[in-house]
C-alpha cells in the first residue's frame, strides 16, 4: 500500500526502507529538521523529533529537477511534520522521500480523444 502525504507545497512519500546515504542534513540551531521554509512568510515545515535527514540525488532520479528536498528516516515509533498553517502529519517508522509539489499549469494538460 502506497503512503503519500501532502502538507502545503510538500509531498511526502513512503519508500522502501534504506540506510541514509549521500549528504546527511543536520538539525537547525533549535534542534529541528527543516524540510522547507517559506520565502515570504518564514513559515517552516519541520520535524522536532530525532530523525535522520539526508539528500542523495541518485535516489530521486525520476523526481523533476528542483523539486527534490531529501529523504527522512524515522527510526522511532513516529515523528510529526509541523507547519503553522497546516494540520500536523504523523509519520510512522520508515523512510520517506520529501519533495515540493508544483502547481498544475495549463501547459501540463492535454486532451486525449478516443
Amino acid at each position: 500500500m502506497m503512503e503519500i502525504y501532502a502538507q502545503g507545497d510538500l509531498l511526502i512519500e513512503r519508500v522502501d526502507d534504506i540506510e541514509p546515504s549521500g549528504t546527511i542534513i543536520p538539525p537547525d540551531a533549535g534542534g529541528e529538521f527543516v524540510l522547507a521554509e517559506g520565502e515570504l512568510s518564514g513559515h517552516r515545515h519541520v520535524i522536532s523529533e530525532r530523525v535522520t535527514m539526508f539528500r542523495d540525488d541518485a535516489l530521486a532520479r525520476h523526481v523533476p529537477s528542483g523539486l527534490y528536498i531529501g529523504h527522512v528516516k524515522v527510526a522511532d515509533a513516529s515523528a510529526v511534520v509541523r507547519h503553522q498553517e497546516h494540520a500536523p502529519i504523523a509519520l510512522r517508522a520508515g523512510t520517506y522521500r520529501v519533495r515540493r509539489q508544483r502547481e498544475l499549469e495549463a501547459t501540463d494538460i492535454s486532451v486525449v480523444s478516443d
